[in-house]
């Protein structure tokens, strides 16, 4: 009975740590974004995506260091976590506060984001089912392409800032920049931990109530894995910065499939299974779908949520009978 309740205090203690964190690592985010004169939605797709997603990477990295027959499980993570950043994270994050999309976005960035979608299913194509390491340099050089665009905007915004802010004085100041850097910090390692500490408590009290190994991995590990970028998105959107929202979904779908497969790959070349595939295709689908949305709007909406949440509602259902069965 104990043990109960320390599960239960602990999964409770784990969302104020994800809700807290979220809310100082947001505004430390957003300060430094002032302090550097550069837009949010470049912190969005650099800072937040690469910290939300570290314990993701660390974790399917050294995954593919010490047991490379498993690197493929790692690959379907990957791809499922992408689909998850595009349909639960900016589906709740579009309903909580409809996302305008920056034209400069549906020039660049959406472009790399299908191009990496793209390029993923061609390579296990022309692998014969494999991924490998040629195919892992690909994905690095298509990191670095989108590392040189980002860091090039972000000079391009910072000039353009800084001549607008010696004719205008802005109305919000920024922390200072040791609060910028405590917050950002202290706010990253609250959320990683409450992800950590949530999803040892949900797979706990999933193994007492007698739900199956395979089906917490699909479920309560896949979500609770990728609860920092939920929350911080979420806490960034209510915020009124959804720029900072959706350049974390993009920025970490990038970081994903770029870096930690690509990385992945060259480590540990692995063989992929028709599901794989099939998520991989998934994943594409879901891309152009979310730039088809961004692009006749120029916002992501309400309705686009629901029909993102209602999406993966669907591919949820398809995953756990696609495991049962």
């Amino acid at each position: 009975m104990i043990h109960w309740v320390l599960m239960i205090a602990g999964l409770i203690f784990s969302f104020v740590l994800l809700v807290k964190g979220a809310d100082f690592f947001v505004d430390g985010c957003v300060s430094v974004a002032k302090l550097l004169h550069v837009p949010n939605l470049i912190i969005g797709l650099t800072i937040v995506a690469m910290g939300t997603s570290a314990p993701e990477a660390a974790v399917s990295i050294s995954g593919a260091i010490s047991n490379p027959d498993n690197a493929g499980i790692t690959v379907g993570n990957l791809l499922g976590s992408n689909l998850l950043n595009i349909l639960i994270i900016l589906g709740v994050s579009s309903i909580i506060v409809p996302i305008s999309v920056e034209p400069s976005l549906l020039k660049k960035d959406f472009p790399l984001l299908i191009g990496s979608a793209v390029i993923v299913p061609v390579l296990f194509w022309t692998g014969h089912m494999h991924g490998t390491r040629f195919g892992g340099f690909i994905l690095l050089a298509f990191f670095l392409v989108f590392m040189i665009w980002t860091i090039n905007n972000a000079t391009k915004s910072r000039k353009k800032a800084l001549d607008e802010s010696s004719t205008e004085e802005s109305n919000e100041k920024p922390l200072s920049i040791p609060k910028s850097i405590i917050y950002s910090v202290g706010g990253l390692a609250a959320v990683i931990l409450g992800g950590q500490l949530a999803v040892y408590c949900a797979k706990d009290i999933a193994h007492g109530i007698g739900i199956s190994e395979s089906l917490i991995g699909l479920t309560v590990v896949a979500l609770g894995t990728s609860l920092p970028e939920l929350i911080t998105s979420v806490i960034a959107a209510k915020k009124g910065n959804g720029d900072l929202a959706l350049g974390n979904v993009i920025g970490s779908n990038l970081f994903n499939i770029l870096l930690v497969m690509g990385l992945s790959m060259i480590i540990a070349p692995f063989s992929i299974n028709s599901a794989n595939m099939i998520d991989s295709l998934c994943v594409l689908a879901v891309s152009i779908l979310c730039y088809i949305f961004a692009a006749t709007k120029k916002k992501i909406g309400r309705a686009e949520g629901v029909i993102f949440i209602l999406s993966y509602c669907v591919y949820l259902t398809y995953i756990i009978s696609r495991d049962i069965l």
